[in-house]
């Protein structure tokens, strides 16, 4: 389904590079790949413990943290709000040493934002 979803994805056809259907196509395949290694090898132990996971505080907390960057996603600028919710995720992930704490949001949103900007050329929600 999310793969048939990928091509109602309005694309323009004389974009020379990276449509947006490429990431979301990827993601699907991505999916679906490790949906049928996880078939092909069921395990009880494996199941439970892959669920047990699911509902550990920590995941639960990180998912909320996931659905509010989502939904603040176009009303705050992009670069603050990812510095942010990868802060508010290492920290809820246990992570505590000052420089990865500075450094890591940082560097991941100003690289993910570079990249988006200027190799895939998606405008991003910015307030400067």
């Amino acid at each position: 389904m999310l793969l048939a979803g990928t091509a109602f994805i309005d694309i323009n056809e004389l974009q020379s590079d990276l449509t947006a259907r490429f990431f979301p196509t990827l993601v699907s395949l991505g999916l679906i790949f490790c949906g049928a290694l996880l078939a092909a090898r069921p395990s009880e132990r494996l199941l439970t413990s892959s669920l047990g996971a699911l509902f550990n505080q920590r995941a639960l907390l990180s998912a909320t943290l996931f659905l509010i960057y989502c939904l603040t996603f176009r009303y705050v600028d992009f670069r603050i709000s990812t510095a942010l919710f990868v802060f508010a995720v290492m920290w809820v992930l246990g992570a505590r040493r000052p420089l990865e704490l500075i450094l890591t949001p940082v560097l991941v949103s100003a690289s993910v934002f570079i990249l988006f900007r200027f190799a895939f050329n998606v405008l991003l929600p910015v307030w400067i």
